[in-house]
């Protein structure tokens, strides 16, 4: 053991007997603060305890246990899952079958997608890990980016790199691995961050530190210069599009769904478009009842694809109202490119 971490392990047994003494708590949050808001759905945690003082850690979100870890060190990391708005992060530290300390964090997640969730709640406040100093961090991880943080993206080597890397492989390679791993661990992820080259989006130098550029689509045109390029020349574009929030539909990481939507295709859209959300739409009322569905059938011309309100509209842009998709003039001719014998 390196003399820091002798130091350390001696401030916190400490500490811990202090505490103990007092009735204060056993373990201690390093971050993220109470209160906290957060962008994105995977939390970091990181806590502290003295050597030997709990056998296990018990971790709750929204009262459903997702982790029981056993302690190995001083420090413990682990992430979560947040879903959209509040989360209740419940830490339990249990020694000999019996709990001997709890934390609660109250985590807010923001979102662009749900309004009611656009802002926090008073009290809560961003609060970036990156942003402060983190000398308790460093006996085991590097905290300062290295040159291979920036590799080369090349979109035909990403599946081929990838397979490539192994655990081993990556983290000698990326400063950010050890700790942000799971932000990738889905089916989908996007081409830089499944190379793991993290300084290709976020800048060391920014201000706070390791942020991306705003809006949105400031950064993601710098690679996606085709989609610019026709989207722009389009005469009506998306609310999303047009104000350069790509984040609100894409994960920049990674997702369950693909193209990286943070949603299923249609579950997405009805998140703006409420009205939207019986299934039926169009149709209701005219031809018939039932109304046109937009989903739950197999789209009829994407072969092999589900039917979705991408079935019939651009999610980005288009020349034609209402974002009509398949070069479509008007509704008429929309129905026609799959009802043909009308």
């Amino acid at each position: 053991m390196s003399l820091k971490n002798i130091f350390y392990t001696t401030v916190i047994f400490l500490v811990f007997a202090l505490n103990v003494e007092g009735g204060q708590n056993i373990i201690t949050v390093q971050h993220p603060p109470d209160k906290s808001v957060m962008e994105l759905g995977l939390l970091s945690v990181s806590l502290s305890m003295p050597p030997g003082s709990i056998d296990v850690l018990e971790i709750k979100v929204n009262s459903e246990e997702k982790l029981r870890i056993i302690p190995d060190s001083v420090f413990e990391c682990f992430s979560v899952l947040l879903s959209i708005g509040n989360n209740k992060i419940d830490i339990t530290g249990i020694k000999e079958k019996k709990p001997v300390d709890e934390i609660s964090l109250s985590i807010f997640r923001r979102s662009d997608l749900v309004s009611i969730y656009n802002k926090p709640p008073s009290g809560y406040k961003t609060n970036y890990f990156h942003g402060k100093e983190r000398s308790e961090c460093t006996p085991c991880h590097e905290l300062n980016p290295k040159d291979s943080d920036k590799k080369p993206i090349n979109i035909l080597t990403f599946s081929e790199e990838t397979k490539k890397a192994d655990e081993t492989i990556l983290s000698s390679l990326s400063t950010c691995y050890s700790c942000h791993k799971k932000i990738t661990a889905y089916p989908y992820v996007h081409g830089p961050a499944s190379v793991w080259s993290c300084l290709t989006c976020h800048d060391p130098d920014a201000e706070p530190e390791y942020a991306t550029l705003k809006p949105d689509s400031d950064q993601c045109f710098q690679c996606h210069t085709e989609q610019k390029n026709d989207w722009t020349a389009k005469k009506f574009i998306h609310g999303p599009v047009n104000i350069g929030k790509c984040a609100i539909c894409h994960s920049p990481h990674a997702s369950f769904n693909p193209f990286n939507l943070v949603k299923p295709s249609w579950n997405l859209c009805v998140s703006c478009h409420a009205d939207r959300a019986d299934g039926k739409h169009v149709l209701t009322g005219w031809f018939h009842k039932e109304g046109h569905p937009t989903r739950g059938k197999p789209d009829p011309i994407r072969k092999g694809k589900k039917l979705s309100c991408a079935s019939c509209h651009n999610p980005h842009a288009s020349d034609f109202s209402k974002l009509w998709a398949l070069e479509a003039r008007d509704p008429l001719e929309l129905c026609k490119k799959c009802h043909q014998k009308y």
